[in-house]
């Protein structure tokens, strides 16, 4: 039953809206995927900026007393396989004499990958610097150190490990007070700087340049292929128009073969007409020479060209 009543109901809907579906084709299109083309090409500039990260820290929960310097084992965000790096250590130290006295300490960083292989160790020395001292101002109750690791350091992968441990291998032995000769400290990070090299170094001294450079792009190319689906349906409920050309055709009177042999013959009668007319002429302009009778007293004598006349009556003058 409900399908009888729908299906002359759609029927209907349908052929009142055949005549306008050409225009409203192209529409639905347009609010469809120009919203999906703004969105895409917004997400394609928020992932270029967020892959350009210049820099990345992860924090350090030093462990002690196992009989080894205090030691932290971390995973390292995800890195760019190719891009170089300066990894440097963190460190906030307390303002103690243990740390005073204690002098040199050494930070051992491993970066190995998630199977134990080791791509980078290194081991350098720190120096724990005593407060400085003022006469208008208390000495501050800790400082920050920072000690460089690896510099121009490449992954090579995307997710590695490192293994940082800070301190010296005498921590048994004890100091002037009895302290142990094991460094103090309140904070501890390890710090990654990206350098800047090639065509990313410049996105990455530019980043809000590049995302918007990247979003543009995006955005320009989804809009040639949009406008490439929806031209066809546009160009296609235009009316065509005759040319001119066509029309000047048209317009011409167009000659019968009957008709064409009677203007050739015509033009071959003017042509012999106007030759005989021509010989004509050149038979009338002829000149026409009288005899000389015999009473003429010029008889006898030669007719001569105008100029010799002319120079003789000259001579007889």
């Amino acid at each position: 039953m409900a399908r009888r009543v729908l299906s002359p109901v759609l029927g209907a809907v349908l052929s009142a809206v055949r005549p306008f579906a050409p225009r409203l084709v192209p529409i639905l299109v347009c609010a469809l995927f120009v919203p999906l083309v703004l969105l895409l090409s917004a997400s394609a500039g928020w992932f270029v900026w967020s892959s350009l990260s210049a820099s990345w820290e992860v924090p350090l929960y030093l462990q002690y007393g196992d009989g080894i310097p205090p030691y932290a084992y971390v995973q390292l965000p995800t890195l760019i396989p190719q891009q170089r790096y300066h990894v440097s250590l963190d460190l906030l130290l307390p303002n103690t004499d243990s740390n005073a006295q204690l002098g040199n300490f050494m930070v051992n960083l491993t970066v190995s990958t998630l199977n134990n292989k080791t791509l980078a160790h290194f081991v350098p020395k720190a120096f724990a610097l005593p407060p400085k001292s003022s006469l208008f101002f208390s000495s501050p109750i800790s400082s920050h150190l920072r000690v460089p690791l690896l510099e121009h350091f490449t992954s090579g992968k995307a997710t590695l490990a490192a293994n940082v441990q800070v301190g010296r291998r005498d921590a048994w032995t004890s100091l002037g007070a009895g302290q142990g000769r094991e460094v103090n400290v309140i904070a501890a990070s390890l710090r990654g700087l990206a350098v800047p090299h090639g065509i990313r170094g410049i996105a990455i001294r530019f980043p809000l340049l590049s995302s918007l450079t990247a979003a543009g792009t995006f955005f320009l190319i989804l809009s040639l292929i949009l406008g490439m689906c929806i031209l066809p349906l546009l160009l296609s409920n235009i009316p065509e128009y005759p040319e001119e050309t066509e029309i000047k055709d048209e317009s011409r009177p167009t000659e019968s073969p009957a008709s064409g042999r009677q203007h050739l013959s015509n033009r071959k009668s003017s042509k012999t007409r106007r030759a005989t007319r021509g010989m004509e002429e050149i038979k009338s302009e002829a000149p026409v020479q009288t005899l000389p009778t015999s009473d003429d007293p010029t008889r006898g004598l030669r007719r001569r060209s105008s100029k010799p006349t002319i120079a003789a009556s000259e001579e007889e003058t």
